[in-house]
């Protein structure tokens, strides 16, 4: 385990230089180049997890293949991708307009693939127990992309999924309890002062893992109600920008603010 805490400072920087390197990023809100580096923080986190502790059913074979998966179809997504079209909707009328394939639509269609494959192989008791797994292998990371428009974000949706996690479960060790609380120091540090970003690739399998978690740690009541919160983000968003929403709420747009360091903090090396 002190290999990880060792490595993972690391491989967060490296990752970051890298894709850097390769352009491999966007001009955030602010108009300054952040590299979609964070992604490779949470599989290679989630991967020595699932070399650690393979009988886990949060980490076991069929989780980590579809967590890898979404993660992969979400960097493909991020390196050829377009900025446009937007959305779901926008995705599948492109296609049957320009007779094109995007990206974002083999994205979509990959997840529902590998989360099929999910519900197949992993017993899951009744139908109804299958279908809720299906629809929130598919939603959670759709919604989590969905947020990811803005820093932490979906760092604030995910401390908020675990510490609700923990409170209804018996508390893991307390070596996991310190390896998760670095993942989420160095995502914070790094997203807070815009040095490194989720992108599509990072939003999508913390959205996967948290699906994971979710299936295999949450009662069914929890689990549905879950599922109602997803479907209605993923609604409101084909028709409204979740940050213009924010913007016209004093209340949400202080809990956005929260943790992002701008221009005049100390530390940030863009001033």
């Amino acid at each position: 385990m002190i290999a990880f805490f060792l490595s993972m400072p690391i491989i967060a920087y490296l990752s970051l230089i890298s894709f850097q390197t390769m352009k491999l990023g966007v001009l955030n809100y602010e108009g300054r180049f952040v590299p979609y580096s964070l992604g490779v923080v949470i599989i290679y986190s989630y991967s020595y997890l699932f070399a650690l502790s393979p009988g886990l059913e949060s980490v076991s074979m069929a989780s980590f293949i579809f967590v890898f998966s979404i993660w992969l179809l979400g960097l493909v997504d991020d390196v050829f991708g377009k900025p446009y079209p937007k959305g779901l909707k926008g995705h599948v009328l492109y296609a049957f307009q320009k007779k094109r394939i995007t990206t974002g639509l083999v994205k979509a269609a990959g997840t529902i693939v590998v989360a099929l494959l999910f519900v197949w192989i992993t017993p899951l008791y009744t139908y109804f127990t299958t279908f809720l797994s299906l629809f929130l292998l598919i939603g959670l990371p759709h919604v989590m992309n969905l947020f990811d428009t803005r820093p932490l974000r979906v760092w604030k949706g995910a401390l908020c999924f675990v510490v609700l996690v923990l409170l209804i479960n018996p508390l893991p060790s307390f070596i996991y309890i310190v390896m998760l609380l670095s993942v989420f120091y160095v995502w914070y540090v790094l997203e807070g002062y815009r040095k490194a970003m989720l992108g599509d690739n990072g939003a999508t399998v913390v959205g996967a893992i948290l699906a994971i978690v979710a299936i295999n740690h949450l009662p069914i009541g929890l689990q549905l109600f879950v599922l109602v919160v997803v479907s209605f983000f993923i609604v409101i968003a084909e028709k409204y920008s979740f940050s213009r929403i924010i913007e016209h709420s004093s209340l949400l747009r202080m809990i956005d603010q929260i943790g992002i360091m701008n221009k005049h903090q100390k530390g940030d090396s863009h001033n």
